[in-house]
């Protein structure tokens, strides 16, 4: 099982691509992964007990984060989460977060464990537009992801986990009047179906036809 998550609208967003691509996932077939998608709340609290859920219910091999960057004009590939909130707006209860820990105690960063070379790889050479990036920001995008992957830290063989962050939709631009990058929905769409297909190409099957662990060519 690949877990697949989007987020809620929030903020000034009437609407979020995450959410519409993380429901698009849903009960598709990667090579021999299935995949489960779930959307978010925009909520620092109820994110992580609704993340920790779907931890617990779908028992992945992968877990791939979506979310909004506005600004971004690409694709982008997380490569790290780092241990603060430090919320440039509230979230959707309004509470916003001032360089508060995550997980108090907690490693100072996680980095991403998809591969996100052969990702980016397969990406270019459909002609979309993708990057590896170096920060996910400090909102609820690197929170999920940080605490991911500080939840997984522990298990014998934990499932892979990295976020990607999609552009604006070309409606949500014009809706502002600024100028903006956008991407359509169907390139984002399929953006997302390549990453998953290189990520579910890494997975081995265990018995049951399930996978169970990760081949070499699977690691970043």
């Amino acid at each position: 099982m690949i877990l697949v998550t989007g987020f809620e609208p929030f903020g000034a967003h009437t609407v979020n691509p995450s959410e519409g691509l993380a429901k698009a996932m849903d009960g598709r077939r990667f090579g021999a992964c299935e995949t489960r998608g779930a959307v978010l709340p925009v909520h620092h609290a109820d994110a992580t007990t609704r993340l920790a859920a779907l931890l617990t219910e779908t028992d992945p091999v992968a877990v791939v984060h979506l979310g909004l960057a506005a600004g971004r004009a690409r694709v982008a590939l997380e490569r790290v989460a780092v241990n603060v909130m430090d919320y440039d707006e509230p979230d959707c209860t309004g509470f916003q977060a001032s360089g508060e820990p995550i997980a108090p105690g907690g490693p100072a960063a996680y980095f991403a464990t998809l591969p996100l070379v052969a990702i980016l790889k397969a990406l270019t050479a459909e002609g979309i537009p993708a990057y590896i990036s170096n920060t996910a920001g400090t909102y609820l995008c690197n929170q999920t992801l940080y605490t991911t992957l500080h939840a997984v830290r522990h298990e014998p063989d934990p499932p892979r986990v990295g976020f990607i962050h999609v552009p604006l939709l070309p409606a949500m631009v014009a809706a502002t009047g600024l100028e903006q990058p956008s991407m359509d929905l169907p390139l984002m769409l399929r953006a997302v179906e390549i990453a998953l297909g290189v990520v579910a190409s890494g997975a081995v099957l265990g018995q049951g036809g399930t996978p169970a662990r990760w081949n070499e060519k699977g690691h970043a």
